[in-house]
């Protein structure tokens, strides 16, 4: 197993917000949850062997953490250890020993005794013989260990079951059963990689989950990711449709509801959502390829699956919005943004931002098949942008009657409640509209 740079005791994280065992609503596309990686040293382990794992359970320990020299009580470990090398504390040990020799401070720091315990257990665990009760103690120390935030010695114990399974043990597990395990467990580990920043290696690990749950072959994805640039939307969600056909598949095909879901690690949309946020992250590259390449198909496989679990909270209009975000980021891809909008034609208010888009860019002949599926509708902002595609095709804008139109527009807007396209939108996107529109008049 490869050293971990992890710390080996993070006294400030928080457990509850940064919980590792369900998806994490830190990870957003272009801001990632940053721990420090600076490793907080934990003392050695005393030489006192420990109880079996497998006894019964005796009272825990209490840690002492009165200081003799200083004569004062700590509330807690982290505090009494940085007591411990205090300069005020140093001296008090020195006029209470005046005569000892070596390290000033003689006072041995105690390793947390839960702590002790879950390592001692995971030791057994590695030298059993019994791949069954091995699995259930990583799992269930790695998860002990995290709540005492430990993440080195998390790491330790989720990568033990991840590398116990991959051996393909004998147990009394059902394949579904183990098949959970690793899942969950590689989800934990790339939360937890993701935290400190080891975003390669939580990406690939991510992906290992994808792959090993809900059969998305990495290979097929990457080489998705790779032609991101050439492929149009529709090939795009084509390409992703097989890449979820299992799933897509199966849902397609169901005569009964799907059972309710009960974990969230078992919403694809929600897995699909959280790995491409992960993967949305600008100036880098993963195995060659930008990540946001990657982001793109996963959120493009998200927007198929995601009618299918609707109480994921996950609608394709968020997964296009995602989409549009990363595509923005991208150079000279507009025109994509334009297709992104065009994909439900029933939606005004997206078919009226990819003609704008268009005509922004210049695209008239995609400008022309949106503008053919609105121009029947009677909003006046609507037929504003209509009317200004058509003078641009037949380059006479006649700048003068369609700013009459514009303030016409921004008139209605402010005085009445006649309805507009953008009148639903916030106050600030409306004035962004109509400056975008003044700048193409």
């Amino acid at each position: 197993m490869s050293s971990s740079i992890l710390p080996l005791y993070d006294a400030e994280l928080d457990v509850q917000a940064y919980n590792i065992y369900q998806p994490l609503e830190s990870i957003l596309p272009y801001d990632l949850p940053k721990r420090n990686v600076d490793t907080v040293v934990e003392p050695a382990k005393p030489a006192a062997a420990m109880a079996s794992p497998f006894a019964k359970k005796t009272a825990e320990p209490v840690l002492d953490t009165y200081c003799k020299a200083c004569k004062k009580k700590f509330s807690n470990e982290p505090t009494f250890t940085n007591h411990l090398k205090s300069a005020k504390h140093i001296a008090n040990e020195k006029k209470l020993k005046p005569t000892s020799r070596g390290p000033a401070n003689n006072q041995k720091i105690a390793v947390h005794p839960k702590v002790q315990e879950a390592l001692s257990m995971l030791d057994q665990a590695e030298k059993s013989d019994d791949p069954t009760v091995a699995l259930t103690t990583c799992w269930t120390q790695a998860q002990t260990l995290y709540a005492l935030k430990r993440p080195q010695y998390t790491e330790k114990a989720l990568r033990m079951l991840v590398d116990l399974i991959n051996t393909s043990p004998t147990t009394t597990f059902s394949s579904a059963q183990i098949t959970s395990f690793l899942y969950n467990a590689r989800l934990a580990l790339a939360r937890l990689l993701c935290i400190y920043q080891q975003l390669d290696e939580a990406r690939s690990v991510y992906l290992d989950a994808l792959a090993g749950k809900w059969k998305l072959e990495t290979p097929e994805l990457l080489g998705i990711a790779g032609r991101i640039r050439t492929l149009s939307i529709q090939d795009l969600l084509n390409a992703c449709d097989r890449l979820a056909t299992k799933y897509l598949t199966r849902e397609r095909n169901r005569t009964k509801p799907a059972p309710a879901l009960t974990d969230a690690n078992n919403s694809i949309a929600s897995i699909l959502c959280e790995a491409a946020h992960l993967f949305a992250q600008e100036g880098q590259k993963y195995l060659s390829t930008p990540p946001e390449h990657v982001a793109i198909v996963l959120y493009a496989a998200c927007s198929l699956v995601c009618p299918f679990e609707p109480t994921s909270g996950i609608t394709k209009d968020d997964i296009y919005y995602l989409m549009i975000q990363v595509y923005t980021s991208l150079e000279d891809l507009d025109y994509k943004i334009v297709d992104i909008y065009a994909l439900d034609t029933g939606h005004v208010w997206h078919m009226f931002n990819a003609l704008l888009i268009a005509i922004e860019i210049d695209d008239l002949v995609r400008a022309q098949t949106i503008e053919t599926n609105l121009k029947e509708l009677v909003y006046p902002d609507v037929q504003l942008l209509c009317s200004l595609y058509k003078q641009k095709t037949t380059l006479s804008i006649e700048s003068d009657t369609l700013q009459q139109q514009l303030d016409f527009i921004i008139l209605l807007l402010e005085q009445t409640q006649d309805p507009l396209v953008i009148r639903n939108q916030a106050r600030k996107e409306q004035l962004d509209i109509i400056d975008r529109i003044r700048s193409c008049i």
